[in-house]
């Protein structure tokens, strides 16, 4: 008897900057492999576009809210390489430098795949790829101040520069072609507090755990 390979299941998580995107893909993939399901995170985080030719002054005022600063080109490419079986290199950006680094991380392919970002469910060409559509949302202030907290701790900004792009990019960018996302969203999540949304969590969990019976 054959034993034929499971067919992947692809969740497209997107959201506003500070919605909790990330950590609730993740708080899925860690679910999941408790569950015995192997599984991946896809951000597109890593698949800004690459801003060598700019000198580090105009790569600070670039603006990275807008779709355009995403390769959907090179994203599409490597998930279709992971549905078919085969391994990527995915790139790996420097927030600090605001380009790609010269590192790139090897993903393999797994049964789950979750690709996470602000754009997860922007492009035609990715929405037809997935399984599943979320889009996690949170009020302003919390959304603001996750995002603040993040671009201090992990990306090296000061406050007035992160005060600053939320102003001049951020909520314009939202407004404009993030949220009207959530249309394409199978299912939607108002995220409040610290708390990840267990309930959520749970139901996507077992959707998954279903498909691969």
């Amino acid at each position: 008897m054959t034993n034929h390979p499971r067919k992947r299941f692809l969740i497209g998580i997107a959201g506003s900057s500070g919605s909790g995107k990330t950590t609730f893909a993740r708080r899925i993939i860690q679910e999941c492999r408790r569950a015995g399901i192997k599984s991946a995170l896809f951000s597109l985080d890593n698949y800004y576009r690459p801003l060598d030719g700019m000198s580090l002054p105009e790569r600070r005022t670039y603006n990275f809210d807008h779709p355009d600063a995403i390769d959907f080109s090179l994203a599409r490419e490597h998930l279709q390489r992971l549905m078919e079986g085969r391994a990527v290199r995915m790139p790996v950006y420097d927030f600090k430098l605001h380009t790609r680094s010269k590192q790139t991380i090897s993903l393999s392919p797994s049964e789950l795949i979750v690709v996470e970002g602000l754009y997860a469910l922007h492009e035609a060409e990715l929405l037809a790829l997935y399984d599943y559509k979320l889009f996690v949302s949170t009020s302003l202030p919390t959304a603001i101040l996750r995002r603040v907290e993040r671009d201090i701790s992990e990306r090296g900004r000061t406050v007035e520069n992160a005060k600053h792009q939320i102003l001049s990019t951020v909520l314009p960018m939202y407004e404009t072609y993030v949220r009207p996302t959530q249309k394409n969203a199978h299912f939607s999540i108002n995220w409040e507090g610290e708390e990840i949304p267990d309930k959520a969590t749970e139901g996507i969990v077992r959707m998954v755990r279903d498909h691969f019976r």
